[in-house]
């Protein structure tokens, strides 16, 4: 670790005041050093969010052997880590997390476990072209039980157990319960440590947790779940092979460039895995079935913000007024009934101080909200969980949907990161990817009225604890804890049936609403501009940002959205005598028109006509130059390719495959959005 860092400099950043690469820190360390056996990282956006790990107990090796019985992996894989947390090198592997570098770390320890029992190397200088080659495939092809052979083996294993009359070494006794005898519980831990890896990754081994249900439940052992075993695993998906193999690669590209970091047992004769277009891989490779997360119907959206705006403007006020009547009403009903009598534990005096003032609440109904609320605290309609559960996934739902922010970016708002400048609301973030650090960006004022409501409700929690960040409450008690959120129980509660495509109760995700808000501004904005939106999202390049608004693999009912604008601008913005294609589909419109079907049915018509059709926005108007099957008569095709720098030159004019608009691009005030289209924004426009 006394290396010299000037050899190394080009591939860190902050190295002032540092003279070899041991001065370098991992920022997230909490109570602990490079050194330790133990790692704790500790999350800068929620600061009681921790990763651990023990480097002293991690199992690897095919018959238990622990990473630290094998030389130099420990700090094989440390120093990796700490290249990553340190660079600003993508290539290198940059880290902008702690819980990505805790989930690299994982990567890197199960590519360990993976070289011990399959091609059975301890010493990364010994990989060569036969065993790269056999990787990729195993990496491509198996998840991580397929890998590692663990289904079979763990199978083998257990029935070797139980035939050697050995199942007492691996049963808890769980202490006899007032109404139960003791529990019998398989040691997971033991067993799966036995095996090299952890008790988790075995979850997915159906043949033995079939096996063990089978074995095992007949005799008294207990499972989770009532021993339900999972049957719809799912095969390799695009992400999980992209972000192994990079791990990976960035792993060998590490050792390559600077090997005096590393053990020379571990030392590579070349950088293997250079050449390997991962992304490009890790798609043709992947399952079929689709991971990417489900978009949010149009009609379960459109209910969920309209009444999660209802929230913010009409109910929270007088919520948070009668949550802080209720608990000083409790606080009087025990005070009263405390000294009262000689029986009942306290406890029990509690309990009817809740009772009491649940029946307070019952005759001090709010006039306003619509809603039932029939209790103090705990059940699905107390005022507690109206207050810090319903109400918080309000604020939430309104932050997530207006802002476009990452989970982690939201989550890890602190108090005073909404301010106004010049009439203008701007909402302070820690930007989650690439490094951007704490970005203002413009937001609505429903944004930081959701922000003052978290504020209010994290107040007590904050002034108690040493954390600023904005998801935490206090309950009906005063107890002070993290926020409950729950989007489905807000929509359970407030009658919405938030369902997915097969009737089940739908998951929501960050990404839903960034997609969203692309797919809204770009397709029903007048004047939308990719690199405003590219922006505004924080993606590193256009591309990513064009897979928002194009890709309709995993979307679901979003390509309406565009069909519905392609429409719009082919009846209301064309001109015939400039548009090529507009006449084109102007004509097929036409004949749609002529037929004797409801309006419904030939909106329908018309939307699965422009299905084929792309749609992108120039300077000059709209463009189907990226359209399939009229790619090839762009005006700026070149080498077969749509020149996206031809198009923002403003050359597009006369091209067959512009569809020219009245008002041309940034002819329009940015801030000039049509609020009366849209029943959110109308909502807002009239609190």
């Amino acid at each position: 670790m006394g290396l010299a860092i000037i050899n190394y400099v080009q591939f860190f950043t902050d190295t002032s005041n540092r003279n070899d690469i041991g001065s370098l820190r991992i920022r997230w360390f909490k109570n602990c050093t490079y050194e330790s056996n133990v790692w704790i990282l500790q999350d800068t956006r929620n600061m009681k969010r921790t990763y651990e790990i023990d480097w002293e107990n991690v199992h690897v090796g095919p018959k238990g052997q622990r990473l630290n019985e094998f030389y130099g992996v420990v700090e094989l894989i440390k120093m990796s880590l700490l290249i990553r947390a340190s660079t600003t090198d993508k290539s290198q592997g940059m880290t902008t997390s702690p819980e990505a570098l805790f989930k690299t770390a994982n990567m890197l320890i199960n590519f360990y476990r993976y070289l011990l029992y399959s091609p059975k190397i301890s010493n990364l200088s010994s990989i060569n072209s036969s065993i790269i080659e056999q990787l990729i495939n195993d990496y491509t092809k198996k998840g991580l039980i397929e890998r590692l052979d663990l289904d079979r083996r763990a199978v083998k294993h257990l029935n070797a157990i139980l035939s050697n009359g050995k199942l007492e070494d691996y049963t808890k006794r769980r202490g006899a319960l007032k109404y139960q005898n003791t529990r019998l519980e398989f040691d997971h831990d033991k067993f799966s440590a036995e095996l090299g890896v952890g008790s988790r990754v075995l979850q997915n081994a159906k043949e033995y947790q079939f096996l063990k249900c089978k074995k095992l439940k007949p005799i008294g052992y207990v499972f989770k779940g009532d021993g339900e075993v999972k049957s719809d695993f799912r095969t390799q998906s695009e992400t999980s092979i992209r972000k192994s193999l990079s791990a990976v690669s960035s792993l060998m590209r590490q050792i390559y460039l600077m090997p005096d970091l590393f053990a020379e047992n571990h030392r590579l004769e070349r950088m293997w895995l250079e050449d390997l277009k991962v992304s490009k891989l890790s798609k043709k490779m992947a399952s079929t079935f689709s991971s990417k997360t489900r978009n949010i119907p149009r009609n379960v959206m459109y209910e969920v913000m309209d009444e999660a705006i209802r929230w913010i403007i009409d109910y929270a006020p007088s919520l948070q007024n009668q949550f802080h009547l209720a608990q000083k009403v409790y606080r009087e009903k025990l005070e009263g009934i405390k000294d009262y009598g000689k029986g009942g534990s306290y406890e029990s005096k509690k309990h009817y101080a809740r009772k009491l003032t649940a029946q307070w609440l019952r005759d001090n109904k709010l006039i306003n909200f619509p809603h039932p609320v029939t209790s103090f605290r705990h059940q699905r309609t107390s005022i507690e969980q109206i207050v810090n559960k319903h109400l918080v996934s309000a604020c939430l739902l309104v932050i997530f949907a207006f802002t476009a922010r990452r989970r982690d970016e939201v989550y890890g708002l602190k108090s005073g990161c909404v301010y106004e400048e010049g009439g203008l609301w701007y909402l302070i973030v820690d930007q989650e990817k690439f490094n951007q650090g704490e970005r203002a960006l413009p937001t609505l004022k429903i944004v930081a009225k959701a922000i003052s409501i978290l504020e209010e409700l994290s107040a007590n929690a904050r002034e108690m604890g040493q954390f600023d960040n904005l998801l935490q409450v206090t309950d009906a008690i005063y107890n002070h804890g993290r926020a409950w959120p729950d989007f489905n129980g807000f929509c359970d509660y407030v009658g919405i049936a938030s369902k997915d495509e097969n009737g089940k109760p739908f998951t929501f995700a960050d990404h839903q609403f960034r997609r969203f808000l692309a797919m809204a501004y770009y397709y029903q904005y007048r004047d939308p501009s990719l690199f405003t939106l590219n922006w505004f999202l924080g993606h590193e390049s256009i591309a990513m940002t064009m897979e928002y608004i194009t890709d309709s693999n995993g979307q679901w009912e979003m390509q309406q959205v565009k069909n519905e604008r392609i429409i719009d601008l082919i009846e209301e913005d064309y001109r015939p005598d400039q548009s090529l294609v507009g006449n084109e589909i102007a004509a097929l419109f036409g004949a749609i028109e002529g037929q004797s079907e409801k309006r419904i049915l030939k909106m329908e018509a018309k939307g699965r006509l422009v299905d084929k059709y792309v749609l992108s926005f120039v300077r000059d108007g709209g463009c189907f130059g990226l359209t399939p099957h009229i790619k090839e008569r762009s005006k700026c095709i070149e080498n077969g390719a749509i020149q996206y720098s031809s198009a923002t030159k403003g050359s597009c004019k006369n091209c067959p495959n512009l569809l020219p608009v009245q008002l041309p691009i940034n002819g329009l005030d940015f801030t000039d959005l049509i609020w009366s289209s849209s029943s959110i924004l109308e909502a807002m426009q009239n609190e």
